[in-house]
């Protein structure tokens, strides 16, 4: 349990989503480990639009279902954190994580951008020398 907080320990993974149109909310999958005894899994992070009254960034949505009957409109949350302080740490977790992993994949796309262009270049060469 941390000491600071009184929560237990969290853990996030994060599995990024990536579309290829760049026009999804959707921008990946996390799973959050409580206290290495406790997976919630199916948590969304998504792109809010700034509006008026907020800025617009990445946020976390819980797995939820749809309700029955009269309330078949509204989506009720299946495993969420109870507290204010619980559902800030797990957002701040998992938002966190997200970070880390889309700055490793953009790491990745920067290196395989740099070292693709040489390889064109030499194709491009070669095809010429060929034609």
């Amino acid at each position: 349990m941390s000491e600071e907080t009184g929560l237990p320990r969290m853990e996030a993974k994060v599995r990024l989503y990536h579309d290829a149109t760049g026009q999804a909310e959707l921008l990946g999958f996390a799973e959050l480990v409580i206290a290495s005894a406790f997976v919630i899994k199916g948590i969304r992070i998504l792109l809010a639009k700034p509006r008026e009254d907020r800025p617009g960034g990445p946020f976390i949505s819980f797995p939820s279902r749809r309700g029955n009957g009269a309330s078949q409109d509204r989506y009720f949350e299946v495993a969420h954190p109870i507290t204010a302080s619980a559902r800030e740490a797990a957002r701040d977790l998992v938002l966190k994580t997200y970070e880390e992993e889309a700055g490793k994949a953009r790491g990745r796309e920067e290196s395989r951008t740099r070292l693709d262009k040489p390889f064109r270049e030499l194709l491009a060469s070669c095809l010429n020398d060929c034609a």
